[in-house]
Formats: structure tokens, sequence, C-alpha cells
């Protein structure tokens, strides 16, 4: 403060600003150099206590905001208030966390937070960097925090008791020696008092016990007195402060008039005196959790309650604290008098459909006067809805069978759909049949067979369990035998094989096991018969056509066309078959869409394709062929674009060789292979039509079953049975 000229008049005017010309205010800033990052400090330099984490010389390049972020040291405290309100006790100890960030060395205090504590808990300091007491330019730094040290926050001294494992090995890194856990200091043992008897304090009672409640269930006989019956009770007993209460409990429809309570929530004595003073008296001992137990009778007021059962939270407290294992619920003796009256409600029956809507909104609007939607299974819907590419559709391929010759040229597609269970049958129209193609038979629940329909429960309707190779579905008259399946449903049912029977290699091979066992010989003149069919250059190889025949001689009619595709495809050997007829189906197909489409950019495709091989190999793999093909607008839809990159040459690593798939769209120097009439026949029922592009490039059945071979000795070795030929030759 500057000092006033006496001579001058303390008047307006006269008075001189002592600021006037002063260029410095405040805190001199200080600038320093931390980590090669130039900052500004609130103290000058060797001021400072924190001593270096490394040595000289061997500081991290990053800075400490970056090599030490969310690095937290925790440490648990506690410190003492003193109570000045209460005689009872003069302090209280309150268990606190401390938390010491490495990236700028701040401090915050967190109490954890206890139900019931009556303390405004939580966090005490917030993060800040805190001063040493006494001290105007010092903080605590990583040195002032140890296990058995005493800490000044704020006036509050708080004395450290322990810390998690990451803050013990850094600190043990650093060469900092952390001592052992020190114990809570409620947690010392303290020796009795046998002078007194200790005071019964009824508030701890209420912070251990709050909430916690034993219950029992009971039965009151009042069948003595008239009209009396058997009061079924529930006994609640309230650990907190040690009442209880009872609660009646009545059947539905019983005809009784409920009361609020049996026994209001109260202290209920063990004894009634003779005579109860209204001005008070002497206290008598009440129930405690040591009276109750299964099988025990309380008193209530002259009404003799018999507890029969607990719940597991009652069974759990008397075991822990009481040491009981043995919890056998007793018999409620049974009313002769209100065993004639029965509770039960008819079961409504509902009129039968009408043929109107559906079987469900039908029976929904019958049960309410309001009309509501029918529930659908959620649930269901939930877990078998499309989720990213599985979109649990299973599709069939079928056949019509009647005795009219036109309808068994025609294609069926049948599509059972997971979620709601419902079937939709497609048409793949033949040019120049006589038959559209298209929608057949819209989507909705499919019902067996010679069924009543006109009934009140619905009929029974065609499952998944139904769809399987081979099987024939009646569906409106219309007879449809399943020929085909896509690789989606095979491979569906294959993973779901403890659902689909037709589709579990192990309840198949079974079944051919005990087929050979029950036959004399069987298993013997099994493999002798076939083991010359088996292939000269691969011995262990046998062609498909010959595997089921030999199945077919053995089995009969006991194997299903679905259980046959099951065995093949899991013991499907090399086909060593050219597969040059099915490639060239392909091509012609790809090659009819890219005629329309008015595509000829191969040029361009083959400058992105050696784009995109970066490691030059020349091959790629099927993702990256299908991505660059749809960059390149390839007017080929998906199904047909999968096919496509099946029969492409693939190396060791399964990658499509980048130079096989420009020569099949070569369509100029390598024209289409001439196919027969038959073929081209094939071609043309099999090729999806132009606006839909749902349908799969379908192929027969008998076709794929005749190709390829099938891994003989696998199957042998699988199925098991050479102690048979031991036995049968001794």
């Amino acid at each position: 403060m500057a000092i006033r000229n006496p001579r001058l008049p303390l008047l307006p005017g006269y008075g001189s600003n002592p600021l006037i010309g002063k260029k410095s205010f405040g805190v001199r800033p200080i600038f320093t150099s931390i980590d090669k990052v130039n900052m500004l400090v609130d103290k000058a330099e060797g001021v400072n206590r924190i001593p270096s984490l490394y040595c000289r010389k061997q500081t991290p390049d990053l800075p400490t905001w970056i090599m030490y972020d969310k690095n937290i040291l925790r440490f648990q405290a506690f410190f003492q208030q003193t109570l000045h309100e209460m005689r009872s006790g003069a302090h209280i100890l309150r268990k606190v966390e401390i938390f010491f960030f490495l990236e700028d060395g701040t401090i915050k205090v967190i109490e954890p937070k206890t139900d019931n504590s009556g303390l405004s808990q939580g966090t005490l300091i917030s993060r800040q960097r805190i001063r040493l007491p006494f001290s105007s330019d010092l903080y605590y730094d990583l040195l002032d925090l140890n296990i058995g040290r005493e800490v000044t926050f704020y006036g509050k001294v708080f004395k450290i008791i322990n810390c998690d494992h990451f803050t013990r090995g850094f600190l043990n890194r650093l060469g900092i020696n952390v001592s052992d856990p020190i114990p809570w200091p409620d947690a010392i043992e303290r020796t009795p008092d046998t002078k007194r008897p200790p005071k019964h304090r009824p508030f701890r009672q209420f912070l251990d016990f709050d909430r916690q409640v034993l219950r029992f269930h009971g039965y009151w006989d009042d069948r003595e007195t008239e009209f009396g019956t058997i009061h079924h009770l529930e006994l609640h007993y309230f650990l907190a402060d040690d009442t209880m209460e009872i609660k009646e409990v009545l059947p539905p429809n019983s005809g009784m008039e409920a009361g609020p309570m049996f026994l209001k929530r109260m202290r209920l004595p063990r004894k009634i005196p003779p005579h109860i003073e209204m001005t008070g008296g002497p206290k008598h001992t009440s129930y405690g959790p040591a009276d109750l137990s299964i099988g025990a009778v309380v008193n209530v007021y002259g009404r003799k309650v018999v507890l029969t059962d607990c719940d597991p939270f009652t069974k759990e407290f008397y075991r822990v604290t009481y040491g009981f294992d043995t919890f056998k619920p007793l018999p409620v003796p049974k009313d002769e008098g209100t065993e004639c009256i029965t509770t039960t409600l008819a079961e409504r029956k509902l009129p039968p459909w009408n043929g109107y809507g559906s079987y469900e909104d039908s029976a929904e609007n019958c049960r309410t006067v309001e009309p509501k939607a029918p529930h659908r299974d959620f649930i269901k819907f939930l877990h078998k809805d499309r989720v990213g590419f599985d979109s649990h559709i299973l599709r069939f391929a079928g056949r019509l069978i009647n005795d009219n010759p036109d309808d068994k040229r025609r294609y069926f597609i049948i599509k059972y759909f997971l979620c709601d269970d419902t079937i939709g049958i497609f048409e793949l129209g033949e040019r120049n049949s006589g038959f559209k193609g298209g929608k057949f038979f819209r989507r909705g629940k499919m019902y067996l067979p010679n069924v009543d329909f006109f009934v009140p429960k619905e009929p029974p309707a065609y499952t998944d369990n139904d769809m399987w190779i081979g099987n024939e579905l009646v569906i409106n008259n219309h007879c449809f035998r399943l020929i085909a399946a896509d690789e989606y449903a095979l491979r569906y049912m294959e993973l779901h094989s403890n659902e689909y029977p037709m589709a579990n290699i192990a309840l198949i091979m079974d079944k051919i096991r005990r087929t050979l066992a029950s036959q004399e010989n069987g298993y013997k003149n099994f493999v002798a018969k076939y083991m010359e069919a088996v292939s000269p250059e691969k011995s262990e190889l046998m062609s498909v056509r010959c595997f089921k025949q030999a199945l077919k001689e053995i089995m009969c009619e006991k194997m299903t066309e679905h259980e046959f595709f099951t065995l093949i495809r899991h013991f499907r050997g090399d086909s060593g078959k050219d597969k040059s007829p099915r490639r060239e189906m392909i091509r012609s197909l790809v090659f009819t869409d890219l005629t329309r489409g008015l595509w000829d950019d191969r040029a361009r495709l083959r400058e992105g394709l050696a784009h995109a091989d970066t490691s030059g190999l020349g091959a790629l793999r099927p993702e990256r062929v299908r991505q660059m093909l749809r960059a390149h607008r390839l007017p080929i839809n998906r199904d047909l674009l999968d096919c496509m990159l099946d029969v492409l040459e693939k190396d060791d690593n399964c990658n499509i060789v980048c130079e096989d798939l420009m020569s099949f769209l070569d369509f100029q120097t390598r024209p289409v292979f001439n196919l027969t009439e038959a073929d081209y026949q094939k071609v043309v029922r099999h090729a999806p039509p132009v606006k839909d592009t749902e349908c799969k490039l379908w192929a027969e059945a008998e076709t794929l079953i005749k190709e390829g071979f099938v891994n003989w000795n696998a199957f042998l070795c699988q199925l098991n049975l050479e102690h048979l030929v031991k036995e049968q030759t001794n």
C-alpha cells in the first residue's frame, strides 16, 4: 500500500495512483522444460522435491501425461472424526480411499457409501494438488504416500493402512519398500471386559440386520371350535428389531373373508401372564431366532401355531448362525370338512372353427369381447429370425407326384420359415412349358392331410422335422416329394443334429451298426463283397453309386434319402471326376446374363485384379474377388455369382486364380461349350428367373448323388465292427 503525502489535501484529484507505471502483477510466471516440453509452473526450478523416476539421461521421450495416463495409485486409509453431540462415543472412524494420479501428481479422496450410515459420504476431496502443511510452495508427491504413514489433508489426518497390487508393484519397481497391510482399527482384537455384560445396542443391530427377514410357513388348527378349520399362516421375523408378524394365506374362491393380519408386527412374548395390567408392568421375554425352527410351536396369545417350512434365506441363516443342516418340511393336516370342496376351474371350450381367418385369430376373438391380435411366439421369433447372413429358412426342391405327365416336369422350391413354422411354395417356370411360375402357395401354416379342420383345437401342422429329402408332403391335396436341399439347409440340419435325426451322423451309424450286428456274418460278407469295388488308383475311395447300392442292400427300406445324403457328405472323398459339364453349364448362364446386360469390360477388370493382387501370387481370396466383381458391375445375381466362384480354379490356400477367372469370362476367344439338348434343358430349367432373385441355382439330386467318391476306409473305421469278424471266425 502506498503512503499518502500528508502535504496534499485528502480531496479528489490530489491523490496519486500507486499502480501507474507498474508492469508486474501477482505471481511471477516461471517457465521450465519437462521432458522437452515447455510449460508454465508455479514454483522455481529446484524447489520441487519430486525426484526423477529414472536415472539421468534415461528419461523417456514421451511426456508424463502420456506415459502415466490412467495410471493411478490407490491407498486405503482412515481418519478419526470427533463427535461433540453424542455422549456414548467421543469419535468415530471413517474409512476412505486415496487416489494419486501419476500423470499430474493430483490427489483424490473418496469415502465408500454405506447404507443407513447417516453420514454424507462420497467424494471428500476432489481431484487437485494438495499442499504440504505449513508450506506454500511444496505439494504432496509420490514419496509421501506409503503404508504406515500419516498425511494431513486440509486439517484432517489420514492413516494409510493398505494399497492395491498395482500400487505395491509400481513402488517396488522404483526402489520404495512397501510395508505389510495394517488391519483396520475395529478389526484389532481386544480383551473383553468381564466385569459387566456387553451393552445391548439396538442401533447397531438395526444397521447389521436391516431388511433381513426370516420367513416360516405354518398352520393353526382350529377344528375343535364350531365351524373351525385349519388356517394356513406365514410368519415373518424381522432381525432388525426382533419383531414378527403373521399373515393368513387363503386359497382362491375359499368363501372366507380375509382379514388384514393374523398378528400385527410386534414383539411376541413367550409367556402370557394371567392378568395384564393396562398401566404397565415388568417386561416379559419375547420370541427370538433361536426359538423358531421347523416343527416349533409358537404361542400367539393362546393360539398354537406350528411351523412346517421356511424359505431358502432362512435356511442359510440358520445353517451359518446355528449350524443346522436338516430342514425337512412337515406335512400339513388335511381338513376333512373341506375335502369335498373343489376350487379348480373347468376347462374353457371354444366353439369349432368356422373357416374365417386363422385359428389363432378366431380363438382370440372367442376369449375376449374386445378384438385382440393373436399372440405369436416372440421368443422363437427372436432366436429364429434373420440374423446377418443366417436366414433360418430351409429351402428344398420338390416335384409334383400325380398321374399327369406334364406335372412331372414342373420344378418347385419349398421354403420352411423357422421363425413362425410357416411354409411357402414357389415354382420355377420353364420356357414354353405352359406354366408361368412364381408363387404357387402363399406363406402360411400347412396342416397334415386327412384331419378335421372345423374343430375347436387347431389341427397338427407340418414342422421342421418333416422337412427332409425323400419325404412326401401333401399340401392342399397336392403331393410334393422333396428331392434336394440347398447347402444352407443341409448345413443347418447338420449343425443342429440333436433336433434333426436325419442329419445326425451318430444315429445313422448306430442304425447301420445294429443292422449288421443282427445278421449272421453280415459285416464279414458286407466288407468282402464290396472290397473289389474300391477304386484301384486310390484304395480308400469308392464311387458314390456303389456305396449307395451297398447300403441299400443291407438296410433295405430302413434308411431314407436324406440319411444317404448325410453319409455321403460326411465321408466325402476326392471326387476324381471332371466337372467341366457343370462348369460349362454355369458359364453358359453367366454368358447369358452378361450378354443381356451388355457388359464387356474385361480389360478394366484385369487391371483391377492386378492392382488388388499386392503380393503378386496371381490369386485372391473369394471375398476379395466377389468385391472386385461387384465393383466392376457384373450384371449377375448373387446366387449365380456364388456358383461361378465355386467352379473356378483354386490354389492350395483356397484362393481363386485370377487367370482362370479371366479365362472363364472370355467369351470371344473361348466360346461357350456346345451343350446337348438335354444339358440345355437342364440349364434352362435350373436357371433362376430374371425377376426372382431369391431362387437358388438348383441341381438334380440324382446328378449330385452319382458324382464323386466316398472314403470307404473312414466309413469302416467309424463303423468299428472288426470284433464281429473275430468272433464269427472263432
